[in-house]
């Protein structure tokens, strides 16, 4: 009964920042530029964290590639009709942005493993595993169903673990993913007794369960580092602040782009990321 309650009030308070989100993001197309700013500080750990994950450069650069992201976010923003459509426009501009050929080598080798992972998996797996978005809204914003995307994280999963996906035969893939889908729901003790026993037929998922546990104090550590202290992270806002106050906010979209973004949000510029 207390995972149950907890389950409930996370769903509860997740429901309740999005409905924040949401005001601030129908403020902010009104030209106001502190309340986009209120709605940017909820994703800039998310583009610091991607960004720092995706290839090896220095905080000041990485800092700026963030600035920029946000800034384009700005000039698009009466493009987002839906808190959903702002988030698939960051999507975009983070997973676009990744260098093919960069450096990815780090000191720390799970760093490294998460540079080698493809842009829209690690954009995945950052949002829901980091950033806690509920899988839902990755979905919605991956334009994916919750099979697929349980497929991208059990990937993700084995991949930082150090044993490749492709080695995977597709009974151990099914298992891993099934693992993943369990994750998402109240503990159901027939269903886990039943994956249990499942598990117990496939040593290496049984392995990479273990291995996934015990890295996820890690996975932590790696995102505090990326973000910085209270220090950096402000500094980072006021850039955007002042960054956005200099830029201008493109007019309403066209009737015909308003039209196609209602049934599924595709017509918006390319923010681009140097």
């Amino acid at each position: 009964m207390g995972f149950i309650r907890r389950y409930i009030s996370q769903v509860a308070q997740s429901t309740h920042v999005r409905k924040a989100c949401r005001e601030l993001l129908k403020s902010a197309k009104n030209e106001n530029h502190e309340q986009f700013l209120a709605l940017a500080s909820g994703y800039v750990d998310l583009a610091q964290t991607y960004f720092g994950s995706s290839l090896q450069e220095t905080d000041c650069l990485r800092a700026s590639r963030t600035n920029q992201v946000f800034q384009g976010l700005w000039q698009n923003l009466r493009y987002a009709k839906r808190l959903s459509d702002f988030e698939y426009m960051l999507a975009q501009a983070l997973i676009e942005s990744t260098p093919v050929d960069g450096p990815v080598g780090s000191q720390d080798q799970l760093i490294t493993k998460m540079r080698l992972l493809s842009p829209r998996t690690r954009f995945a797996f950052i949002a829901h595993e980091l950033e806690n978005w509920p899988l839902r809204y990755v979905c919605l914003v991956m334009r994916v169903k919750a099979p697929e995307l349980h497929r991208l994280l059990s990937e993700a999963r084995c991949e930082l673990c150090g044993i490749s996906w492709e080695s995977l035969a597709n009974e151990e893939r099914a298992c891993l993913e099934a693992i993943s889908a369990s994750l998402e729901k109240c503990p159901n003790p027939s269903a886990n007794r039943a994956l249990f026993k499942r598990l117990s037929g496939f040593p290496r998922v049984s392995e990479i369960r273990s291995e996934w546990l015990s890295l996820r104090p890690e996975l932590v550590e790696v995102r505090l580092r990326f973000i910085g202290d209270a220090r950096n992270r402000e500094e980072i806002l006021e850039n955007i602040l002042r960054g956005i106050c200099e830029t201008s906010m493109q007019e309403k979209p066209p009737l015909v782009d308003r039209l196609v973004n209602t049934v599924q949000f595709s017509r918006h510029a390319k923010i681009n990321v140097s």
